[in-house]
């Protein structure tokens, strides 16, 4: 099971800023085993509590997420496919990725070509593979969904042209979950990689700026690209998010475009919940809460009629071919 977006590195840097340690091991592991998860894209990612220091936070959350996963007897952390662990039931397979790269204004002091690469970089040699320009914000290099002040000018800026030629050239994954309708189309015209929405459902089914319209459904799958699908309750159904509901998502983006585009991106944010992480996520999703409830889901999957070779496709295959192809070194 390959869950392509998650947000557990948030929870580690809390616990371990309040004492705790080995915070992988003993609270993630047993329950990502549970739900069958062996594989994901953990992000980091500056809360809104922090927006007015966010790289203080972002160099915070990474030095604890590293600090935890380094001492981790279960954590393999990835740069490609060749790194993962596939035979052996106690490891998960973890690859790092950035949510929001507000951060790299508070960095540069002087924003240049010269030292946007260079920040690029230096992230590369942290172990990053992964890319969303923004989170519910807009930046320097993109405009996102969401976003508290209208931006001058909607879309992928200068400085996010040369960081897309940048990770194109790292062969990062760019990921367009979060960026605005501008946004998606300008990354689509400005690179030929096949494109992630790591954490995405269909606009159709539930009308939130986050969610996908069938337009750009079809761009990524036609660009070989693939979309997770997301667990979160507002971006599943406004008045009666359920486990069926989400299914709902599946079935239409495969009748759309067929079901080898499709993966599972979660977004469980359950263990948040008692941080004051300055947004507030409320409601769940029933049946689907948290990760512990996935093998449910592929039980009812099967029943909607999705088959056993579909169901492995977007539970691992899908995602496991998409890095395959896409990231290199």
């Amino acid at each position: 099971m390959f869950d392509i977006h998650s947000d557990l590195l948030t929870d580690i840097a809390w616990r371990r800023s309040r004492g705790e340690t080995n915070v992988f091991d003993r609270i993630h592991y047993p329950r990502l085993k549970q739900g069958g998860i062996d594989s994901m894209i953990c992000v980091i990612w500056v809360e809104p509590a922090f927006r007015n220091n966010p790289l203080a936070r972002f160099q915070e959350v990474l030095q604890h997420a590293i600090d935890d996963l380094r001492t981790s007897k279960h954590a393999n952390i990835c740069l490609t496919t060749k790194d993962m662990n596939l035979t052996n039931s106690d490891t998960i397979n973890l690859f790092l990725g950035i949510e929001g790269m507000t951060f790299i204004e508070e960095w540069l002091k002087d924003f240049s070509d010269d030292n946007v690469g260079s920040a690029f970089k230096h992230l590369h040699q942290q172990q990053f593979r992964h890319a969303i320009f923004v989170w519910n914000e807009w930046n320097a290099f993109a405009s996102g969904t969401g976003a508290i002040d209208t931006p001058p000018k909607r879309g992928i800026t200068h400085f996010g042209e040369l960081a897309v030629q940048q990770l194109n050239a790292m062969n990062w994954i760019l990921d367009v979950s979060h960026l605005d309708e501008a946004s998606f189309w300008d990354m689509y015209r400005l690179t030929e990689q096949p494109l992630m929405a790591s954490h995405s459902n269909a606009y159709t089914l539930c009308t939130h700026e986050r969610n996908l319209k069938d337009e750009q459904i079809k761009a990524i799958a036609a660009r070989d690209g693939l979309i997770g699908l997301n667990a979160f309750n507002g971006f599943i159904d406004k008045s009666n998010p359920t486990l069926e509901s989400f299914i709902d998502h599946a079935v239409y983006i495969a009748e759309l475009v067929g079901p080898e585009y499709i993966a599972f991106g979660f977004d469980f944010i359950d263990y948040l919940a008692p941080y004051d992480i300055g947004a507030s996520f409320t409601g769940s999703t029933l049946g689907l809460e948290n990760v512990t409830k996935v093998p449910t889901l592929l039980d009812a999957m099967e029943k909607r009629g999705f088959t056993p070779k579909e169901i492995k496709g977007i539970r691992f295959h899908n995602a496991f071919q998409f890095m395959k192809k896409h990231i290199k070194n």
